[in-house]
């Protein structure tokens, strides 16, 4: 399964970084900046876990996904993906992870992504393993550094 690992230390404590990870509120577009607050809908919510859709452009294409979010694990974040236009279901999620570390934290993400058969799934399963990688760490490190900004 192809699989990005993005690991970022951040002054952000671990608390605040999951609970950003897990904020369905409009300041998720404010950290997150491939969500559009426009193709979030909150399905469900409850006290650990949430039914949600996010969608974002790229380009003229509107990807979306619906995942199911669960932060029950202590320092851990995963959504697995139940619903999607581009992500092929079951095989495809996200977590974060966030470790302490002095008054920050560690931060690890990781993107494991199956993609459908179809004409977008395979342009962008191809996208995904050849610039993917630079891609999702750069966005990575964009979601803490606008976390970060929102915690000054």
């Amino acid at each position: 399964m192809p699989t990005i690992r993005v690991l970022v230390e951040t002054p952000v404590p671990a608390a605040k970084v999951l609970e950003a990870a897990h904020d369905f509120s409009g300041r998720r577009a404010k950290i997150f900046p491939a969500v559009s607050t426009k193709r979030l809908e909150v399905h469900q919510l409850k006290d650990t876990s949430a039914d949600v859709t996010e969608g974002t452009r790229a380009g003229p294409i509107v990807n979306w996904e619906r995942c199911d979010y669960d932060w029950s694990e202590p320092g851990a974040l995963t959504a697995t993906v139940i619903d999607s236009n581009v992500y092929a279901f079951p095989g495809s999620s996200w977590k974060i992870k966030a470790t302490p570390r002095g008054t920050g934290s560690e931060v690890e993400m990781l993107w494991i992504r199956d993609f459908k058969r179809s004409p977008r799934g395979r342009i962008f399963g191809v996208l995904f393993g050849l610039i993917g990688d630079r891609i999702f760490n750069k966005y990575g490190r964009e979601v803490l550094e606008n976390l970060e900004n929102l915690e000054d």
